[in-house]
């Protein structure tokens, strides 16, 4: 289950060297692209799905005021991307040792290892939370991270393992046709 926590975290900050900032700093700190074009012309592609995808969102129910994609891109991008990381070192560890991989937890013997892993990260920090309306304006407004339900969702949405694990129907807003991914 450390894997869809502390691994989620870790990996969502390592991605950070590789957002749309990040990637635009040498390994001293100083401001150089040195991507290729090549790469950053794929980046930029892929960064846009992020983009329109979270711009698409209604900020906690409220009518009209959506998330700012492109304000909040960096975050998103570390989501997703620490997302994937931390399920894929997951996977290579159970592979490694498929005695944690049957193991089960007291109470919670009906979820796998994998389905384990995110429920763990949707309880991660403050993205379990419960805001008022106000709370969330200021944030849709000023916050470079997006809501935190967004921050569960729309990464969740955007892992066909999940989809997989929890068996969601074709049909379902957690299994989407059009996923984003840039790592």
């Amino acid at each position: 289950m450390n894997y869809g926590s502390i691994g989620v975290v870790l990996a969502h900050e390592i991605t950070h060297g590789f957002d749309n900032n990040g990637r635009l700093h040498d390994e001293f700190g100083n401001v150089r692209n040195w991507w290729k074009k090549e790469t950053a012309a794929a980046f930029q592609k892929q960064k846009q799905c992020f983009v329109d995808q979270y711009d698409a969102i209604t900020v906690n129910g409220l009518d009209g005021l959506h998330i700012n994609g492109k304000m909040t891109q960096g975050e998103n991008i570390a989501d997703n991307g620490g997302m994937r990381a931390a399920y894929n070192a997951m996977e290579i560890a159970l592979k490694k040792n498929s005695v944690a991989s049957q193991q089960k937890l007291k109470g919670l013997e009906e979820f796998s290892a994998e389905q384990l892993f995110f429920i763990n990260y949707a309880f991660v920090g403050s993205w379990c939370t419960n805001q008022r309306p106000e709370a969330a304006i200021f944030g849709a407004v000023y916050d470079v991270h997006s809501p935190p339900e967004a921050r569960v969702n729309v990464v969740l949405a955007n892992m066909p393992q999940f989809s997989n694990h929890f068996k969601c129907q074709s049909v379902a807003p957690m299994n989407p046709k059009k996923r984003c991914q840039v790592w």
